[in-house]
């Protein structure tokens, strides 16, 4: 029995379309991760307080995808470093903001666009000086228009 070209093609469509009528629903796409919206932490929110008392000492702090951060210090002449807890994680962005001098403290802004574990650390403090650093949720990273 030899069949039509035809009725293949009819057949072919019929089975990749998996026998689903046109109104059958489809799930709404999640929401873009980097972009405005997709921030789950609202304006305000700490994320982080903490104090570095020596050189080297770290914290363990997660930031979410489409958040943008203020971290702020008391003190200035210092570098704020992230690093990724996990390998393949993508970094934020970090920009500094404003420094008030050595004494006066000082602000980044952070733009996560990948969720994920980082560690947190100041370099340059003054010998024995202890450090303030406070992470806030400032909401969703503006989009660009």
């Amino acid at each position: 029995m030899r069949t039509s070209p035809l009725v293949l093609l009819t057949l072919l469509a019929a089975c990749s379309s998996g026998g689903q009528s046109d109104t059958a629903s489809t799930p709404a796409p999640a929401a873009p991760t980097g972009v405005a919206g997709a921030c789950p932490v609202s304006a305000g929110t700490t994320v982080l307080a903490t104090e570095f008392n020596s050189a080297g000492e770290r914290a363990a702090i997660t930031l979410d995808a489409g958040c943008l951060y203020y971290a702020e210090t008391d003190v200035g002449g210092i570098t704020l470093q992230l690093r990724p807890r996990l390998s393949g994680t993508q970094m934020p962005y970090i920009g500094s903001l404003m420094s008030r001098g050595v004494t006066g403290g000082a602000t980044w802004e952070i733009r996560a666009t990948a969720t994920g574990e980082y560690q947190i650390w100041v370099t340059g403090a003054p010998s024995g000086r202890s450090v303030k650093v406070t992470v806030t949720g400032r909401g969703p990273i503006k989009a660009k228009s």
